[in-house]
């Protein structure tokens, strides 16, 4: 398969601030994000650049952490996702321009002259959550259902290479949080008694079970999972942040970190950036933002209600931003302690987006 080629699709501006390296890469009719990921210690993210004419084309743009760009453009596919192999080295699926099909296929995002070009799967519309042994795993649940099994995507590699894609529907109960940490994968959903906390393998087979009787009805995220040592599950109720941690032998305690007034309305995979520590972003009706946890200690909290920027609640310092209502796109680990966020402006709806914001930050 032929490689990306090489593009220049942004004016390029970069700042240091007290909170890190600030790129901002400006194109000239428009850009969409659609994700990124780490690219060893750089950040990697797939968007659509617009031209005049209103047509797009896909692009990959590295980010490292001094905030340089590099850009490359993919001359056949649209509806990237990003993931890592197994052997942690980055692909992509994406679905190949067709006048009648709508096939995805994955392949290496780079170097790709010894690779042929596969044959199309039905697309996985699940996000991409980890790697195990042999297998970059995907999940997806319906949120609208009640009745709907999850589904997981596994993709087998062997020497590196593509093998097979398992699509598996998940045993109820539904809606699960999945996690993945030294190949173990660990699910946790509301159960009517509790929460279900189950260990499967690449190819959906429960390995092992339990019912936790937590002091909270709900919870967010996974920051951690395990049968042999302590877990932390991320739980917010009308603002009142906390963190429910359970020992293995189902003893269940609560920690409140932070009240910022105003529930979630939606949270994202947390991102692990060093050992027990994870880095989650959060939405809700004032605003967005993001926070570092350690197990139960809240490291730093930014939130954007009433700021043009984001507030860390913890230092009362603020980041300042050129635009007010600033989205959230993503966030991945770029080193030890170290992450990116990538930001957009709030579309007016009638103007195209033609901004993008890279925070690079080190956890001091």
């Amino acid at each position: 398969m032929k490689n990306p080629d090489q593009v220049n699709p942004y004016q390029s501006t970069v700042k240091k601030t007290d909170f890190g390296i600030l790129t901002t890469l400006v194109s000239e009719a428009g850009v969409s994000t659609h994700g990124s990921i780490s690219f060893g210690d750089k950040t990697l993210s797939a968007n659509y650049v617009y031209d005049k004419r209103g047509t797009y084309q896909l692009v990959y743009t590295i980010i490292d952490t001094e905030g340089n760009t590099e850009s490359f453009a993919e001359d056949n596919g649209i509806l990237p996702t990003l993931f890592l192999s197994s052997a942690q080295k980055n692909y992509v699926s994406f679905v190949p321009y067709h006048p009648d099909k709508e096939l995805e296929i994955s392949v290496p995002v780079f170097n790709r002259d010894s690779t042929e070009l596969p044959k199309g799967n039905r697309p996985f519309t699940g996000k991409f959550i980890g790697t195990t042994n042999q297998f970059s795993i995907f999940h997806e649940a319906d949120i609208w259902s009640e009745t709907k099994p999850d589904k997981m995507l596994s993709i087998e590699f062997k020497n590196d290479v593509i093998k097979k894609k398992h699509n598996i529907k998940i045993d109820l109960p539904r809606n699960n949080k999945i996690f993945i940490n030294n190949g173990d994968i660990h699910l946790l959903a509301n159960d009517k008694k509790g929460w279900l906390h189950r260990q499967i393998d690449e190819l959906g087979n429960v390995i092992r079970e339990r019912l936790v009787s937590p002091n909270k009805e709900w919870f967010w995220e996974i920051l951690s999972l395990s049968f042999v040592e302590n877990s932390y599950i991320l739980c917010e109720e009308e603002g009142k942040i906390s963190v429910e941690v359970i020992t293995p032998d189902l003893q269940c305690t609560t920690t409140d970190i932070a009240d910022i007034e105003n529930e979630f309305f939606n949270t994202w995979q947390p991102v692990k950036i060093a050992e027990h520590t994870f880095t989650v972003n959060f939405n809700g009706e004032f605003g967005n933002g993001w926070l570092t946890i350690k197990n139960d200690e809240l490291l730093e909290l930014f939130y954007s209600k009433n700021e043009k920027g984001y507030r860390n609640i913890l230092t009362n310092e603020v980041l300042p931003m050129e635009k007010k209502d600033m989205i959230i796109s993503s966030l991945n680990k770029t080193g030890e302690g170290s992450y990116a966020v990538i930001f957009y402006p709030s579309d007016d709806r009638k103007t195209k987006n033609k901004e993008l914001l890279i925070l690079n930050r080190k956890i001091k």
